[in-house]
């Protein structure tokens, strides 16, 4: 990410009355996203979840899934979203995320730096998170994506965004994974989230950036 977007990036959200801080946004309430949020809900980390990632204007296209699959991702579904009502989960499907960028040092307003962070940019202001769930986006949107931040260089971009934050649970496929798949892999990084959130709130080098 070259500096003078970084800087640019950074008056704004100083200068932004609506901007948020969360420790986790996800993009996409379908059964996926709400599959994450519960799970975190769970390990008792809060987290905003969006309607999904615009891309040139509209939402990004989810896979498709299999036909066979759909009476047990509804029942699925209803569940998840009784869970999220029942907890007050903050499941915002009006809104949408415009575009994502990763913002280090200097680049993160006080006083929530804690030397990395990611700013979601919706129609109602932004989001900080220190990290993000990506579901339900296709090969084409995220493969822009990972361009636009930088990762398309790297050897395995998928555990460089991880490791910086980012988790793609059930993004990138043509056709969407089964629906146990989809629910581990939530699982999965729900709790590598906690366990990375617990870790920032037990060290204070990690809580605070120093430049």
């Amino acid at each position: 990410m070259r500096k003078s977007s970084t800087n640019r990036r950074a008056r704004a959200l100083q200068a932004d009355a609506h901007t948020e801080v969360t420790a986790a946004v996800i993009i996409g309430c379908g059964l996926t996203g709400l599959a994450v949020a519960s799970e975190l809900s769970r390990q008792g980390v809060e987290s905003v979840v969006l309607n999904g990632l615009e891309c040139d204007g509209a939402s990004t296209l989810q896979p498709a899934p299999d036909p066979g699959s759909l009476p047990e991702r509804t029942e699925l579904l209803r569940l998840l979203r009784g869970y999220a009502a029942g907890h007050e989960l903050d499941i915002r499907r009006g809104t949408a995320a415009r575009d994502l960028d990763l913002m280090r040092g200097a680049g993160i307003p006080a006083p929530v730096s804690r030397g990395l962070k990611w700013a979601i940019n919706t129609e109602e202001g932004v989001l900080l998170a220190d990290t993000v769930v990506l579901t339900g986006c296709g090969q084409p949107q995220l493969a822009r994506l990972i361009r636009s931040l930088g990762f398309a260089s790297v050897p395995q971009p998928r555990s460089a965004l991880r490791g910086a934050g980012l988790y793609l649970v059930g993004a990138g496929e043509a056709i969407s994974a089964p629906t146990r798949e989809l629910v581990r892999q939530a699982k999965r990084a729900a709790q590598d989230i906690a366990a990375r959130n617990a870790a920032h709130l037990s060290n204070p080098r990690l809580r605070t950036f120093s430049a």
